[in-house]
C-alpha cells in the first residue's frame, strides 16, 4: 500500500531547479503524491534603488514587472505540472529563499523536499551559504539536493 505523500519541489527557473524536477519524475515521483512547487523572489538591486527616491512611480512600474515575471513562471510551472500528469500546485512568496522554503514546506506539511544545487565552490560557499545548504539543515523532513554531473565537472578541475 502506497501512502500518499507530499512532496516540495523548489524552483527558481535555473537549470539546476529544472534538473531537481525532471530528477522527481524520473527517480521519486509515486502514483498519489501531491507536489508543491515553491518559488522564492527576492526584491531586485532596482526596487531598492528606487526605494530611496521619492519616485513612488519607479517603485509601482518595478512591482508591476515583478509581479507580471512572478505570474508568468507561476502559470508556467502550472502548465508544466499539468503537462506532466503530476497533482499539484505552485507556491509564490518574497524573502529569503532558504527561510521561505522551509517555512511552505511545514505549511504544506511535506514529507520530502528537493531542491537543485547551484554547485558553488567550496570558498564562495563558505562565504555566502547556499540556499540547499540552509534547506539541509532546517528541514524537519528529509531534503534531496539534486546535483547535475554535467553542472559539477567544472567544479572538479
Amino acid at each position: 500500500m502506497t501512502s500518499l505523500r507530499t512532496v516540495v519541489i523548489a524552483m527558481d527557473g535555473s537549470a539546476h531547479s529544472e534538473y531537481a524536477f525532471e530528477w522527481y519524475e524520473k527517480e521519486f515521483r509515486r502514483a498519489g503524491d501531491h507536489v508543491v512547487i515553491v518559488h522564492c523572489s527576492e526584491r531586485h538591486e532596482a526596487f531598492h534603488g528606487a526605494m530611496g527616491t521619492a519616485d513612488i512611480q519607479s517603485v509601482c512600474n518595478i512591482l508591476s514587472q515583478e509581479e507580471e515575471t512572478e505570474n508568468k513562471f507561476k502559470t508556467d510551472i502550472e502548465n508544466k505540472l499539468k503537462a506532466h500528469g503530476i497533482n499539484g500546485s505552485v507556491k509564490t512568496h518574497y524573502g529569503k529563499p532558504g527561510e521561505t522554503i522551509i517555512q511552505l514546506a511545514n505549511e504544506a506539511q511535506a514529507s520530502n523536499i528537493i531542491i537543485g544545487s547551484r554547485g558553488h565552490g567550496k570558498l564562495r560557499r563558505t562565504l555566502l551559504g547556499s540556499v540547499s545548504d540552509y534547506v539541509v539543515h532546517h528541514s524537519e523532513v528529509p531534503v534531496t539536493v539534486c546535483r547535475h554531473k554535467h553542472f559539477t565537472d567544472h567544479a572538479h578541475k
